[in-house]
């Protein structure tokens, strides 16, 4: 435990995992002002900058990692983004919040969340960030509400509407992430009835790809307001490509100079803390896939062959693969082979059609997302094994889950974890294969 004086004006930074207490005085933090007795928390690899507004006396808590900081001549930015935030019409307003990794974007959504609340408005947020999500687990897109209170940190809210989007890869989906976020706007203006919705974003923003993407999805969710936080050039490609159309509508922030740069490793503990709190404590779900399908990758939902097909199939794919064939079904004008091979692979037949050639237990420990009628997320779960004759699959999920009455259908994910909810691999091979099915089925 450690005692921090703060003289009217003076800053400090602290990193996370933290809490603070204030003892004596007033101080000023992600758009709230606190009092004496207050206390707040600071997560893990999250840094906040606190301004005393008065003589102030702090005691401060710290784990593991956690540290306090001087503030130094220039290196913080509360001041600039305070003034800033003044051209900010909270009120009817959709507010698109983007930069790249690490500068700030989900201070600064916690920060107008707050202030939005504070005046008594109804606040809708959407974390659109699939792999550092801090409202829902990883891979989803989540829409949450604040309403007559203020918070330190994202994850303290619970999601009122989740999608899941199969990959923490942005750069994989980014099309569905636009329509996701868009799906999910249009929910919390017109079901919820929010006054403000704040969208915080991933920090992919520098390819040309990138701009790309952040374009489309400002064009499809036309906001009031495009705040991009701005750190030497990264977002420069961005900010001319959105100057053309926006520029009456963008607002440019400066980053702290002292953020903290998350590592990988960082990055990749915050995920598996995600999978880990969503799925346990954990139960097998048995599921009948005649009544509930995998909607994506429609695995016995199809015919499952005769003999002497099978035979015919056998022959054509012993050209490419020598092992033999466990299990084989047709869905659409597609085959789908289960083998002994080491890595999916798609097959063109001469007539027509495709053999999709899926490894034995390819689905182990793949995440899924159960999901309603409306493609709603209602829970993660854990593929453990497909029974392809009796065409049923078994999935871990969260013993706290009681809604299967619910369950529509099943989206495969593209990622594989391990029994401790630890990724272990990407299967990207599986977005080809979903490609090429859809293009049958839809």
């Amino acid at each position: 435990m450690e005692y921090c004086y703060l003289n009217t004006g003076q800053s400090i930074r602290i990193e996370g995992p933290a809490l603070v207490k204030v003892l004596e005085g007033k101080v000023y933090a992600v758009g709230i002002t606190y009092s004496i007795n207050d206390k707040f928390t600071i997560l893990r690899a999250r840094k906040v900058v606190i301004k005393a507004l008065e003589d102030t006396k702090l005691q401060v808590t710290l784990g593991q990692g956690g540290k306090i900081e001087k503030v130094m001549e220039g290196e913080e930015v509360i001041d600039i983004w305070e003034r800033e935030i003044l051209k900010v019409k909270l009120k009817n307003s959709v507010i698109t919040i983007l930069g790249a990794m690490d500068v700030g974007k989900t201070t600064l959504t916690i920060t107008l969340a707050n202030k939005a609340s504070i005046s008594g408005l109804k606040v809708g947020i959407i974390d659109a960030d699939l792999g550092q999500n801090d409202l829902g687990p990883p891979a989803t897109i989540d829409a949450a509400i604040l309403k007559d209170d203020v918070l330190t940190h994202l994850s303290s809210l619970r999601p009122v509407k989740s999608l899941f989007l199969k990959t923490t890869s942005v750069e994989k989906v980014w099309r569905d992430v636009v329509d996701s976020v868009h799906k999910l706007t249009k929910y919390l203006m017109n079901v919820e009835n929010v006054d403000t919705v704040v969208i915080n974003t991933d920090g992919w923003v520098s390819t040309k790809e990138a701009v790309k993407y952040k374009y489309s999805l400002i064009e499809k969710l036309n906001p009031n307001y495009i705040i991009i936080i701005k750190r030497e050039d990264e977002v420069d490609n961005l900010v001319s490509s959105l100057n053309e159309k926006f520029s009456d509508r963008l607002l440019i922030l400066p980053a702290p100079q002292a953020t903290r740069t998350r590592t990988r490793e960082d990055r990749k503990i915050h995920r598996e803390m995600g999978y880990g709190r969503y799925l346990m404590p954990t139960r097998e779900l048995s599921i009948n896939l005649e009544k509930i399908p995998i909607i994506n990758i429609p695995i016995c939902s199809g015919v499952q062959l005769s003999d002497e097909l099978k035979r015919l199939i056998s022959k054509f794919v012993s050209k490419f693969v020598k092992s033999s064939i466990k299990y084989a079904e047709q869905i659409s004008e597609s085959v789908i082979v289960i083998s002994d091979v080491k890595e999916g692979q798609i097959i063109n037949m001469p007539g027509g059609g495709e053999v999709i050639i899926l490894p034995l237990n390819w689905e182990r420990g793949l995440l899924v997302g159960l999901e309603d009628e409306n493609n709603y997320l209602l829970a993660l779960g854990c593929l453990r094994k497909i029974y392809y004759h009796q065409r049923k699959a078994v999935i871990t999920i969260s013993r706290n889950f009681e809604e299967t009455v619910k369950i529509h259908h099943i989206r495969l994910g593209m990622i594989r974890l391990n029994e401790n909810f630890e990724e272990e691999e990407k299967v990207n091979y599986l977005l080809k294969v979903e490609k090429v099915l859809s293009k049958h089925t839809h």
